[in-house]
């Protein structure tokens, strides 16, 4: 809980948001293999480089938490644990989803608020299934305290 909200919803991308990394990292693999049953050097760094991107993955996805409380929506750190940004329920504008034909195909996508007052924004991207966050996203915005 945050004071007085109650968490509804909580979560951040999804690990499939980040595939076009994994290719990379399987390539990066494919390669240092090659040079290591060849018996040719500079295997290591190839396999370095395949690690340090599935730490750069791992941290890209704990950074952003995304949290549907009773009374607002939150883009947060997830390293820090503050609030990056947040729009208050009776200030949102709408909410809608962004989902191109790939992401579509992995079932995620990117669920996008407006705020009405100041165009303020928050996107939670790669998240999947983004229609039932956004169905709660709404369901919270009915049951809002007045």
């Amino acid at each position: 809980m945050f004071g007085r909200e109650t968490v509804l919803w909580e979560g951040s991308a999804a690990w499939s948001q980040f595939i076009w990394l994994y290719l990379i990292v399987a390539m990066m693999m494919v390669r240092a293999a090659l040079l290591v049953r060849s018996g040719a050097s500079g295997w290591g760094g190839w396999l370095v480089g395949a690690v340090t991107l599935l730490g750069t993955a791992a941290a890209l996805r704990r950074w952003g938490r995304y949290v549907v409380t009773s009374r607002r929506v939150v883009l947060r750190n997830g390293w820090t644990g503050r609030d990056i940004q947040s729009i208050e329920h009776q200030e949102i504008r709408e909410v809608s989803i962004k989902q191109g034909p790939l992401a579509d195909l992995m079932g995620i996508g990117t669920v996008v608020i407006q705020s009405r007052q100041d165009d303020a924004v928050i996107q939670f991207r790669g998240l999947l299934d983004p229609e039932d966050v956004t169905q709660r996203i709404q369901a919270a915005l009915v049951r809002r305290p007045v």
